[in-house]
């Protein structure tokens, strides 16, 4: 047998094998999902590594009943299976159960974690005649999103602001999202008749999967050896409610409702005067009062992200800024009476228009040998307002690395929306830090 023959055969043999396993899913009510052979094949691979040792072990006195779904299959010497709830993925609450003969045992306390793809299968396969393509879309974003995860990327980093003086200081970013009633089934039901109906209407063979989620991202800032006591300074608070459809595990659009503040109290020029009096009763600089002006909105936006390439994303954000809202009532901008100004300055003529492009090096250009240093990503954003279009524009450009596994960044900002409390003034920043996210 030729060298290609022999590689061809070693491919093949364990599909083959896995072929052979019979797997098999039914639900609670006596139906039976359905499972495409690379679904099959690829569970029964997964589970021939799974190591029962593991768990914990009890015999059972009789057969469990089905409650959602029970996958089955053989597994060693014993016939397996995995009974799930419907929330499985964002509970964990499964039972592994094998029968030897007349005897149930019972495994619980299982290390799970590589059974994730596994449970994605077995809770989004679908039942009946209707069924379009696999589940790689939902059984993705289900393993990968269904409980806390990121939203934006959490990063931390030594930065420098031009108009702080220069000050390196550190400042946090913390950002997750949660899936809203992952669980209930009139909404989970709701969903699938919504993406089933998109993915007739849309063009292309694109699967959909429909969530709600509830995000929220903070920002702050220390002040180390710099300032007084090193304090802490609120910068952002943004919690957010959307829903998202998702065609891959990297693209969605999302549809959403937010509230954006600081966290500050300052809101009248008599407080204002105050505060600076007491930084120049510290011997502090009576700028640092600007940290302390309070800004917030409520605004709705419309998000799509999309990957081009296996390497290229682009992400798209449009966000209109309210007068009154339901969270913030008025809105706290920018007031003529903290600079002297003539000319109120509205943050729709500094941001609501934000483009960003990514794009991934996917490990390939690493140096010293042995990929201890890789780059990974480099982004550009671009951001401008809505009311002013390309008036006042701000430059992001962010580039990742792996260090030994640690993702160091190199990050820069020129033009405006440096922080909530001065969004209108113009300056260029610098930062170098970590930036931590989940899959």
């Amino acid at each position: 047998m030729t060298l290609p023959l022999l590689l061809l055969s070693g491919l093949l043999l364990p599909l083959t094998l896995f072929g052979q396993s019979d797997v098999t899913l039914v639900d609670a009510e006596g139906q039976s999902p359905r499972l495409s052979e690379l679904d099959r094949q690829y569970i029964a691979s997964r589970m021939g590594s799974f190591d029962l040792g593991s768990c914990e072990e009890r015999v059972l006195r009789e057969e469990p009943r089905v409650v959602f779904r029970r996958l089955s299959l053989d597994h060693a010497e014993d016939r397996l299976y995995i009974n799930v709830s419907a929330d499985v993925l964002r509970t964990s609450s499964l039972v592994i159960y094998a029968q030897a003969g007349s005897e149930w045992r019972e495994y619980y306390s299982c290390d799970d974690t590589d059974l994730l793809p596994v449970l994605a299968i077995i809770t989004t396969a679908r039942v009946g005649a209707e069924e379009r393509g696999s589940n790689a879309i939902r059984q993705a974003v289900l393993a990968h999103h269904t409980q806390l995860s990121s939203h934006e990327p959490s990063k931390l980093l030594a930065r420098s602001d031009s108009n702080h003086s220069d000050t390196v200081y550190m400042d946090f970013t913390l950002s997750s999202k949660h899936p809203l009633l992952a669980s209930a089934a009139p909404l989970l039901q709701a969903q699938s008749a919504v993406a089933d109906l998109l993915e007739r209407l849309v063009p292309g063979d694109e699967e959909y999967l429909l969530q709600p989620y509830l995000a929220f991202s903070g920002r702050f800032s220390q002040y180390i050896q710099s300032r007084d006591s090193s304090p802490v300074v609120a910068r952002r608070f943004n919690p957010a409610l959307f829903y998202r459809a998702w065609s891959s595990e990297d693209s969605w659009l999302d549809l959403g409702f937010a509230h954006e503040s600081n966290g500050q109290r300052l809101n009248s020029a008599e407080a204002f005067e105050r505060e600076r009096a007491d930084y120049q009763r510290r011997g502090e600089d009576p700028d640092f009062a600007v940290d302390g002006l309070s800004r917030g909105w409520d605004y709705t936006y419309l998000e799509w992200r999309h990957v081009w390439a296996s390497n290229l994303r682009s992400q798209v954000k449009l966000a209109h800024y309210l007068s009154s809202g339901p969270l913030q009532g008025r809105a706290e901008e920018y007031n003529l009476w903290e600079d002297g100004g003539q000319q109120l300055r509205p943050r729709r003529q500094y941001d609501g228009v934000t483009l960003t492009l990514q794009y991934d090096f996917n490990r390939s250009r690493c140096f010293l040998g042995s990929h201890f240093v890789c780059f990974r990503e480099l982004e550009l954003t671009q951001q401008t307002g809505y009311s002013a279009l390309f008036d006042n524009n701000t430059t992001t450009i962010e580039f990742t690395s792996d260090v030994f596994g640690l993702p160091i960044q190199l990050w820069g900002r020129s033009g405006y929306n440096n922080t909530l409390a001065d969004y209108f003034d113009y300056s260029n920043s610098w930062g170098l830090g970590v930036e931590l996210r989940t899959p």
